[in-house]
């Protein structure tokens, strides 16, 4: 299953490199790759250190607000998508989609970001226990969500 992931460009203002990190949704890396460019032996030995941001609170705490970190990369953020579709297309029981859409509308972010992170537990009891799956809006409205698996 596809957890939505909030992406980070850092592009160097002179080198013309771009990385991107991408996280989850508990803050964790997830995948980093370099879009453009080459590095040099002198930048790998700055950036696989005590700089590599591996959890999204040193990107936040660090690249983004650092004068030091300022000054050599331009930072922007892609937020995860944590929207209706998003989870309607996650989640595999696709029946009475406007209902779940209104029930998924009511929910606080902080929910609607629980619920990501519980569906993978959720699929894998079901696996377990070879119970039916419930309706989404019966998940939701249950909020089952917050349920332990």
């Amino acid at each position: 299953m596809k957890q939505p992931l909030t992406t980070y460009r850092a592009t160097g203002l002179a080198n013309g490199l771009v990385f991107l990190f991408k996280y989850d949704l508990n803050g964790i890396l997830r995948a980093f790759q370099i879009e453009e460019g080459e590095m040099s032996d002198k930048q790998m030995f700055w950036l696989y250190s005590e700089n590599f941001p591996a959890k999204e609170s040193l990107m936040r705490e660090k690249w983004m607000k650092l004068p030091n970190y300022k000054k050599v990369f331009k930072v922007d953020r892609s937020p995860a998508d944590i929207s209706f579709d998003a989870f309607w297309n996650l989640y595999d029981k696709k029946v009475k989609k406007e209902h779940s859409q209104k029930a998924w509308n009511k929910l606080s972010e902080e929910n609607k970001i629980k619920c990501f992170m519980q569906l993978p537990h959720y699929d894998a009891y079901l696996q377990r226990s070879r119970e039916a799956k419930a309706h989404l809006v019966t998940w939701l409205n249950q909020k089952r969500y917050n349920d332990e698996y």
